[in-house]
């Protein structure tokens, strides 16, 4: 028996050994520790996945204990979160199976291992999941949440942001701070790891006259005053390639400052109160994808197919899709990017696994004004989230997390959630 044969027969072994302790263990006794020993164990085999078929592992496993995937799995009363991934790395199979099998068999049994919590406030829908501590401070994922969070309603941060050429992405940092006289600033940085990029401030003064003092270059040579929905905005010239653009507006001021030509100026402008029309761009479709559906992904990881839609609006053409494994947070994640070019539309998917209940993580959906649908199907409570012509439907199961997102109607959130066969209501 050569190495990789014996990796392979351990990993049964150690199969066998989960489903002897669960043919034995009761909802009172059943001990976690004994669950993670068993993983503990089982990651020790990483590097079979060649010969260690998960898919076969996970099938002798729900026939061996079908009654346990017969019952009804306890209504969650726990929190989640979601984000968009790109390009992640695969799973091996061994840890794909283990994953599954603790999974699945914890559910089956009505055990609530997680916790799970959907809040949402003006501008976003949040889920957090875990039972561990979050981290100490206060984050926002945007500056509009923090100006949400202050309970600021008068426009005042841009809502585009230009398309970005070169390897260097800009990332995004959010602060709030307040000063010895009252004063209330809201920054928001797009900047890359040089510097370059851009920066949102708002300024919440005590009145109008101190609003009107942050406003610079006003009578200026140089300066542009572009008149825009009501308001004045003073744009600035820089070094080459760079503005800045001040305004008041009753006793908040803004400013935005860094790389951009004139044009991108103004459209940041525009944007604050009148949000951009979306526009459709064909994505780009010459590298095939990795996985050509959901379920494809999903197996990778060892994700469960029964939670993946089995309908999707017809024209979707699958242009990207990946896997992700972070062992040590016990998180396994399946993605896919789909478009429809002749319906200018776009479509995302994605699942996630969390096999540890004592972490925590955030999932932020931005919202618009349209008030969230919440919907019961097969005890699970499902989220429609809109975000202009954006529609998520997202929910929790357990340690299961999913989402489908992109140009929907209501009525087709529901029609993919109506096909999932774990939600089946016949």
């Amino acid at each position: 028996m050569d190495k990789e044969e014996r990796k392979a027969a351990e990993a049964e072994r150690l199969t066998e050994d989960l489903s002897d302790y669960l043919d034995e263990v009761s909802e009172e006794d059943f001990d976690p520790a004994a669950v993670d020993q068993w993983l503990a164990a089982a990651e020790e085999l990483d590097g079979a996945e060649d010969s260690f078929d998960a898919g076969a592992a996970e099938a002798a496993f729900r026939a061996r204990h079908a009654d346990l995937f017969s019952r009804p799995v306890s209504s969650p009363t726990v929190r989640r979160n979601l984000h968009p991934r790109r390009l992640l790395p695969r799973l091996a199979g061994v840890a794909a199976a283990a994953v599954l099998v603790v999974a699945l068999a914890a559910q089956g049994l009505g055990l609530d291992l997680f916790q799970h919590v959907a809040s949402w406030t003006r501008g976003e829908f949040t889920f957090t999941t875990g039972t561990g501590d979050l981290p100490e401070g206060v984050f926002y994922s945007d500056g509009q949440a923090a100006l949400d969070a202050y309970d600021v309603r008068v426009p005042m941060l841009p809502t585009w942001n230009p398309a970005w050429k070169g390897d260097d992405i800009p990332g995004l940092d959010v602060t709030v701070t307040e000063e010895d006289d009252g004063t209330i600033v809201f920054t928001e940085d797009h900047r890359t790891q040089a510097g370059d990029g851009y920066t949102f401030v708002v300024r919440q003064r005590k009145d109008k006259r101190q609003a009107e003092a942050d406003i610079q270059g006003k009578g200026d040579l140089d300066t542009i005053v572009y008149e825009f929905d009501g308001r004045s905005y003073y744009i600035v010239p820089l070094e080459e390639g760079q503005y800045r653009i001040t305004w008041a507006c009753g006793r908040y001021s803004g400013e935005i400052y860094g790389d951009m030509d004139l044009e991108q100026a103004k459209h940041f402008v525009r944007s604050i109160t009148k949000p951009d029309e979306w526009v459709y761009e064909a994505p780009d479709m010459s590298v095939p994808p990795k996985y050509e559906t959901i379920q494809e992904a999903m197996e990778a990881v060892g994700i469960d197919t029964d939670y993946a839609p089995t309908w999707l609006p017809e024209g979707f053409v699958t242009v990207e899709s990946d896997t992700y494994i972070h062992q040590e947070a016990g998180w396994y994640s399946a993605y896919l990017f789909a478009t429809d070019v002749e319906g200018e539309r776009n479509l995302s998917l994605s699942f996630d696994l969390h096999t540890n209940p004592d972490g925590v993580g955030t999932t932020v959906y931005p919202k618009d004004d349209v008030p969230i649908v919440t919907f019961e199907q097969g005890g699970i409570t499902f989220y429609i989230i809109s975000n202009g012509p954006w529609r998520s439907v997202a929910w929790m199961d357990g340690g299961l997390a999913g989402s489908v997102g992109g140009n929907l109607t209501e009525e087709e959130c529901r029609q993919i959630v109506d096909s999932i066969p774990r939600y089946a209501t016949e």
